[in-house]
């Protein structure tokens, strides 16, 4: 589970790529500037929305990671562990 595990340090740097990316993007779609301060709402929405998007990206791997420190199967590798979890 060493190297699937790895991956997961790659949670939060996509979140931050997407938030700021969210809100420049945001920003450019109502002609701001592209550091204008958010609103609340605005705030929470991209923080929601790089959330979900992080989540969907990476948890994949800890499912592979979860399998391979299963002590009940052996598994010879983590593409194994993906052919069978997809199978």
């Amino acid at each position: 589970g060493f190297v699937p595990g790895l991956f997961g340090t790659s949670h939060g740097a996509l979140q931050f790529m997407a938030y700021e990316d969210l809100k420049e993007r945001y920003n450019k779609y109502r002609n701001r500037v592209s550091d204008t301060k958010l609103n609340t709402v605005e705030y929470i929405m991209m923080a929601a929305v790089s959330k979900i998007f992080a989540v969907v990206a990476t948890y994949p791997y800890q499912v592979v990671r979860a399998r391979l420190q299963d002590q009940h199967n052996t598994y010879s590798g983590v593409f194994d562990v993906i052919l069978r979890t997809w199978r």
